[in-house]
């Protein structure tokens, strides 16, 4: 038989189900914090991917060429389709605000939590400076964790000015290669992380510096480390992201964390990280403001954080936080009798009118078999419909989780509504 490709899933109604819960709480919050849809292609130019992925994600990217012999590729994230967009519509007003949410692919190796096609949903500032913008960004991917029932998650920040300012000021020469191995921090530990820097020739006495700056644990203990104006203007544009996010009300669930600093070499300042209590990520992001310049685009400032929808859902399931139903239909029309056929269809068009999501027997079934299936399915509202109850303008409304029976008017679809939703 045949099976998804490897890395791939399929989602079954009650899986889908939690995954819509998710997306539409995260859209609305976006929404209110004043981002705007948008979406892109779902392949581009391989230049555009492979350039601004740097070496990290290039052997990652979906490689494939069309019948015209264009090299193209499955985005691997939206930052560069975000970027190519604003650097072909620079009259856009500024800031620039958008939400987007979709797949994305990436040639990896499958495990726990991590798969090769998986779903985001990113918020993005083009425009604006550090500062402000980054803390806004922050707060709205709080927010959207809480609306979600996490109550102890927390982002970690960081900025890569800080992380590049301490390298150089040691005297090590291969940064983005040592930036790489100080990120996995959390993943391999400090012995791995040892292990790594040795492995790409990095003296000893430098090794042990890079060791002695990651315990550090406040961002006002990170002023020793750094001596110069890249250095200081990182610390600068931290103090004041957490000053904001503290106005915005979420100063309890940010920390700094300056082994952070992100794989992708796009980013150039603030990077987050979202954790929620699980082994992996569920998101994260930061300031890009290159991007658009490399695109072809005016110098401008961008930036932005990401909720990974899959690994959201995987911890909302070990949190046991869903509160959705196994189906979307609300009521079941279970008729005693083929002859009443007409009348079900008649009263389920009425129904689906006042928006009660409804069903009726297409299968002919006897009347147990029926409950059987609205059962199976988990609708929890069954209507008896007979040629009795046809005659009387009455039926049986069952409460498929508590037993209870009313009998309800066939002619009020607002009582009957009032019920099952």
């Amino acid at each position: 038989m045949f099976q998804p490709p490897r890395g791939t899933r399929d989602f079954l109604p009650e899986e889908m189900i939690r995954r819509q819960y998710v997306i539409s709480i995260i859209s609305n919050v976006f929404e209110k914090w004043g981002f705007d849809p948008l979406d892109t292609p779902a392949f581009e130019d391989w230049l555009l991917l492979s350039k601004k992925g740097g070496e990290a994600v290039k052997d990652e990217i979906y490689y494939f060429k069309d019948k015209s012999d264009r090299e193209l590729g499955l985005r691997f994230e939206f930052t560069a389709s975000l970027a190519r967009v604003f650097a072909n519509n620079p009259n856009l007003p500024k800031p620039f605000r958008r939400y987007q949410v979709g797949p994305v692919w990436r040639y990896d190796r499958p495990g726990s939590g991590r798969y090769r096609e998986f779903w985001q949903a990113d918020v993005d500032i083009i425009g604006a400076p550090a500062g402000e913008a980054d803390a806004l960004c922050v707060a709205a991917a709080c927010d959207a964790m809480q609306s979600l029932g996490f109550s102890e998650f927390f982002i970690r920040i960081n900025n890569r000015k800080i992380s590049k300012a301490f390298l150089m000021s040691i005297g090590v020469d291969k940064i983005n290669d040592a930036l790489r191995s100080i990120d996995k921090l959390e993943k391999i530990g400090k012995t791995g992380v040892v292990k790594e820097l040795k492995d790409k020739d990095i003296a000893n006495d430098k090794i042990k510096k890079i060791m002695d700056f990651l315990e550090t644990k406040k961002l006002s203990d990170a002023r020793k480390f750094v001596d110069g104006e890249l250095g200081k203007e990182g610390i600068a544009e931290l103090e004041t992201i957490f000053e904001y996010i503290e106005n915005f009300g979420f100063a309890d669930y940010v920390k700094f964390d300056v082994s952070l600093v992100r794989g992708l070499e796009y980013y150039t300042g603030p990077v987050f990280e979202i954790n929620a209590g699980i082994n992996v990520s569920t998101g994260g992001g930061g300031r890009y403001d290159n991007m658009i310049e490399d695109f072809g685009g005016k110098p401008t400032p961008a930036t932005g954080i990401s909720l990974g929808i899959d690994r959201l859902v995987l911890a909302m399931e070990e949190k046991k936080l869903f509160k959705t139903d196994k189906t979307k239909t609300r009521l079941y029309i279970a008729l005693v009798t083929d002859s009443v056929l007409k009348e079900a269809i008649t009263l389920s068009k009425r129904l689906i009118a006042a928006n009660v999501a409804t069903e009726f027997d297409l299968m002919k079934r006897s009347l147990s078999k029926e409950l059987d299936y609205a059962n199976a399915k988990g609708i929890p509202f069954v209507l008896v419909l007979g040629e009795k109850e046809i005659a009387s303008g009455k039926a049986k409304l069952r409460n498929m989780k508590t037993g209870e029976e009313k009998e309800i008017s066939l002619s009020s679809i607002e009582e009957i509504k009032k019920i099952v939703i």
